[in-house]
């Protein structure tokens, strides 16, 4: 982390946010997505911030990792992808927004481990095409990178992060009723 004129400016993986007055501005590359603070809405899948969804600095950027694996898919083959890790189990019916939460979910360890695997890799010749000094590092990151260590040893909030991208996907712009 890094400050500039005394806000905090975080870099990791490939994208940068910064936090000005009650918004939180996301630079992806070409994209950029503006959070207001206070606004509840179904989030989309781009709209997870990875920094959510971890207690280390791999698990962030593992999140991040896996975040770009499934948007660089369509929508629907990204659905198919989490689908086949987690088994939602429906409790509460209209969550925010009126899209229904998943809550007591099941999810694989082995296709969990696998699609982290399966992430970094994507995210490893995403960056190898950028031949810059950034991606050089966060290539040297993610070859340390083992999913079913990952598995083992995450938190919570990591595996939060296949319970929201699941939602997100499942349940934004078209909010389908279970």
């Amino acid at each position: 982390m890094e400050m500039h004129t005394g806000r905090a400016l975080f870099a990791l993986y490939g994208f940068f946010i910064v936090h000005i007055a009650m918004c939180r501005v996301l630079v992806y590359g070409e994209d950029t997505e503006i959070h207001i603070a206070g606004v509840i809405d179904m989030k989309k899948l781009a709209w997870l911030s990875v920094e959510d969804y971890g207690t280390t600095v791999m698990e962030i950027i593992v999140a991040s990792a896996m975040k770009g694996y499934l948007r660089r898919m369509s929508e629907e083959e990204a659905l198919k992808k989490v689908e086949s890790i987690i088994e939602p189990k429906i409790i509460q019916l209209f969550g925010e927004s009126g899209a229904p939460m998943p809550v007591q979910s099941h999810v694989d360890g082995a296709k969990f481990a696998a699609f982290i695997d399966e992430a970094v890799a994507d995210s490893i010749r995403e960056l190898e095409v950028r031949e810059d000094d950034m991606s050089g590092v966060s290539i040297a990151v993610l070859q340390n990178v083992e999913g079913k260590s990952m598995v083992e040893t995450m938190s919570p909030e990591f595996v939060g992060f296949i319970g929201d991208a699941y939602r997100s996907l499942k349940y934004t712009n078209h909010l389908e009723k279970p």
